[in-house]
């Protein structure tokens, strides 16, 4: 965890944020070519105000849209992948407290339970202070079960947490942590701690192709004091589901991500094919960047990632519709129809870009010939970081959730893993 100074805003949009994307994309390629973490350029966002773009403005947030954040989280992963996949959870974080905080102001009695918490956490935002998981664990349980090995138990004056997560994206960069815990009645706790806190451990050890510095390590709790109100919610197992889009949000967030990469295929595309000099003796030109056949190709490229973005951004749009809208019993729930449909469209985008984002990084290297395989080039990295974010959620089930609705309107899956 490191420390950064207040926030000092710099809106998407402006010279400013442009030069700060820039100063990220200048060093991209050979961070994960060197396997670096990339704690300035998290740290630069931090002091920007990245992670309060969500807030409004009469709390110190920018304001913006739900569309407008994503397609800012576009821009920045089109500079660097791992630094915008690093604050995933932190706006999931942020989306719940704005929530919660919106049950509170339109709590009627009988009509849910207010959390005064919210403006609390949200200050801390203000501040700079980001929010990082440690919700999934390994073993037998199923995945989005909502039952963890990792227990919450009560001791005088509190809590005390206990248990090892794993994937836990954002943590290593993070000055507080959400966690998913099991308590001593039958349900499950979410619980935030701060990251530098006693018996807090965070292991950098995740090893995967791609995405290979987002800080998705293990994270060990060791007997952590958790004070009453680091407490944010305690569900019991057979609750009945509440409406939300906050799961899409989580998924979404990785879309955004896979069309931030296909734009800088692009943009990579056109620098192969301005840097070549030579081309094959049957080449239809002597200069590659004359010739139509890449010429096409490059324009296929621009056209796939054309599509992600306004997918993502269409899908955000539903988003913000849900968001706004006001469940009839449920203060700080959305419309359940506006929710559903949300997530459904979601998931279109992922069948969608699961199909053809890892073929455009493919289809990149013929640009550039033999020679794109070069490891100092380190194109490749676009197709592993792809294809490792999006392994996040079998796209098989994704698709059959999709037929099974527009057949017989079956029911989304309640969980942050749909």
């Amino acid at each position: 965890m490191t420390t950064v100074q207040p926030v000092n805003r710099v809106l998407p949009g402006t010279p400013e944020f442009t030069d700060l994307l820039d100063q990220i994309r200048s060093g991209a390629k050979d961070r994960d070519l060197n396997d670096e973490n990339p704690f300035d350029q998290v740290n630069a966002l931090k002091r920007a105000g990245f992670g309060t773009l969500r807030l409004p403005t009469d709390l110190g947030g920018a304001g913006f849209t739900v569309p407008q954040l994503f397609s800012t989280i576009i821009d920045v992963a089109a500079a660097d992948p791992i630094v915008a996949h690093i604050f995933r959870t932190h706006f999931w974080f942020v989306e719940e407290r704005l929530r919660t905080l919106a049950g509170e102001e339109r709590s009627e009695p009988g009509n849910g339970t207010p959390d005064p918490r919210s403006r609390q956490w949200l200050a801390r935002v203000v501040e700079g202070k980001t929010v990082g998981n440690a919700f999934s664990e390994k073993g037998s349980n199923a995945v989005g079960s909502l039952v963890f090995n990792t227990r919450l138990l009560p001791v005088p004056g509190g809590y005390r947490l206990t248990g090892e997560k794993y994937y836990s994206t954002g943590t290593l960069f993070s000055d507080y942590l959400t966690v998913t815990a099991t308590t001593d009645h039958d349900s499950v706790a979410i619980v935030v701690v701060p990251a530098d806190r006693d018996g807090v451990r965070l292991v950098d050890d995740w090893d995967g192709f791609g995405q290979r510095r987002t800080g998705t390590g293990r994270t060990t709790f060791t007997g952590v004091d958790v004070a009453p109100d680091e407490v944010l919610s305690d569900t019991p197992y057979d609750a009945p589901p509440v409406p939300t889009v906050q799961y899409a949000s989580l998924q979404l967030y990785i879309h955004a991500v896979v069309a931030g990469v296909l734009q800088t295929i692009v943009d990579d595309g056109v620098e192969l094919l301005r840097s070549r000099t030579r081309s094959f003796s049957h080449a239809l030109t002597e200069s590659p960047v004359d010739d139509p056949l890449y010429q096409r190709q490059l324009g296929e490229l621009a056209s796939t990632a054309y599509v992600a973005r306004a997918a993502v951004l269409d899908a955000a749009g539903a988003i913000e519709a849900a968001t706004n809208s006001v469940h009839p019993t449920i203060a700080g729930a959305p419309n359940a129809d506006l929710a559903a449909e949300a997530q459904l469209k979601v998931a279109k985008v992922k069948v969608h870009l699961d199909a053809v984002a890892p073929e455009a990084a493919t289809r990149l290297l013929e640009l550039g010939g033999a020679s794109a395989a070069s490891r100092q080039r380190n194109l490749d990295r676009h197709w592993r970081n792809i294809r490792t974010i999006t392994l996040h959620n079998p796209v098989a089930y994704k698709a059959r959730v999709i037929g099974q609705n527009l057949l017989h309107d079956t029911p989304i899956p309640a969980n942050a893993y749909f």
